[in-house]
């Protein structure tokens, strides 16, 4: 029997690796949830600790997608209420990539899924999915448990980038 072998597109380094002038460690392909494109993602190297989501209490209804966190940020950064995390992900840079942002709730369920060793297992991560007017979505990864938190917990954040399988 002949043993399937994997062939990574061309430049694509394997999931773990840094990807080299992309600003972050390859997470792999996120699939298409809208009709858009799938595109790779890359994690930061960095993270903040003690973040808070946001402002309890105060919904921010353009937020709440669980797939697109370019969108939840944009929503988070540009509304009249401090979004730590989410402001913390918009300003990371590395290698010259200024196009990171807070990944959604799939987005970070990806990157526990495929670098678990990147994450603290004892703290929780946030996503840039809103809940509630009291809570958004998190991850501590000491057994992956996903759900709600309260906005004013501080938690952790990673920020993450997409490179579009089309134009790679």
């Amino acid at each position: 029997m002949t043993e399937f072998v994997r062939h990574p597109i061309a430049g694509t380094p394997a999931v773990g690796e840094y990807w080299e002038g992309q600003g972050g460690i390859y997470a792999g392909i996120m699939p298409d949830y809208e009709g858009s494109s799938p595109y790779h993602l890359v994690l930061s190297t960095h993270e903040a600790v003690d973040v808070k989501w946001g402002p309890y209490g105060i919904a921010e209804d353009k937020a709440r997608s669980p797939h697109d966190g370019w969108a939840n940020t944009a929503a988070l950064t540009r509304c009249e209420h401090r979004h730590e995390a989410a402001r913390w992900a918009a300003a990371y840079q590395k290698d010259g990539r200024t196009d990171f942002y807070l990944p959604a709730q799939r987005e970070l369920q990806m990157a526990a899924a495929s670098l678990p060793d990147q994450f603290s297992r004892s703290d929780w991560y946030w996503s840039s999915t809103e809940d509630s007017a009291q809570n958004a979505q998190g991850a501590n990864f000491n057994g992956v448990e996903l759900g709600p938190l309260f906005k004013s917990f501080a938690g952790r954040a990673r920020a993450v980038r997409q490179i579009f399988v089309s134009d790679h």
